[in-house]
């Protein structure tokens, strides 16, 4: 309604639009974009299933999610082929019933102002009755935090409470590389927290031993 010039703007869904025609679209557009700006408003009424928010959760890498009173401001960055196959396999335990099948990274050396994307799959023996959050850290060589990620699995919908036992749980975040990083060698760190005390981190069983935060890929900022 206010944008008048720039970027082009695509509202969705548009009165009549089915699932898959609104996928359809969304498909679309994606293809024509690497970054997708999303503003999310009235979408409870608009939106109800949540068609729009969880194709764009399962194909894109949400990399920041900001309210401004009503309205949710998302970004998103499209990779450049779907990820779908998992390339590094880990298998390893998270507490007691949880584990990280493993992982795979679109890129590891990526400029500063870039979004990371990376997707995970997990898998959990039982049901969980705890909800977790996951974070992604990029540490410096001193352990110092330069950017991260914290969200839910599937960006809330896909929370642990809802996994089924064996089933592979695909979970997609994008990381948003600030633009006065300085170039270098990072590491990037995963881990699960209680989402009502992040304090409370889940131990991951290693070969090194019992770990709160697991060094997965070395990121390399270039200039």
């Amino acid at each position: 309604y206010y944008h008048t010039e720039g970027a082009p703007v695509y509202p969705l869904p548009l009165a009549g639009m089915g699932r898959e025609q609104i996928q359809a679209e969304l498909a679309k557009i994606a293809a024509r974009h690497e970054r997708l700006y999303v503003v999310y408003w009235g979408d409870g009424q608009q939106d109800p299933e949540r068609i729009v928010e969880s194709w764009l959760d399962e194909n894109t890498f949400k990399a920041t999610s900001e309210w401004n009173q009503d309205v949710r401001f998302v970004v998103y960055a499209v990779p450049a082929e779907p990820i779908t196959e998992m390339d590094t396999a880990v298998s390893l335990p998270f507490g007691d019933h949880s584990f990280l099948l493993g992982y795979t990274l679109a890129n590891s050396e990526l400029p500063p102002g870039d979004i990371l994307q990376i997707a995970l799959f997990w898998q959990t023996t039982a049901p969980l009755a705890q909800r977790y959050k996951v974070f992604l850290h990029l540490l410096d060589e001193n352990g110092q935090l330069v950017a991260q990620r914290d969200s839910e699995p599937g960006s809330t919908l896909k929370p642990t409470t809802i996994w089924q036992p064996h089933e592979t749980i695909t979970d997609n975040h994008g990381i948003l590389i600030p633009a006065d990083v300085p170039p270098g060698r990072y590491t990037l760190a995963l881990g699960l927290y209680d989402i009502a005390d992040p304090n409370t981190r889940l131990p991951i069983q290693t070969e090194n031993g019992i770990l709160d935060a697991l060094p997965l890929e070395t990121i390399t900022i270039t200039e």
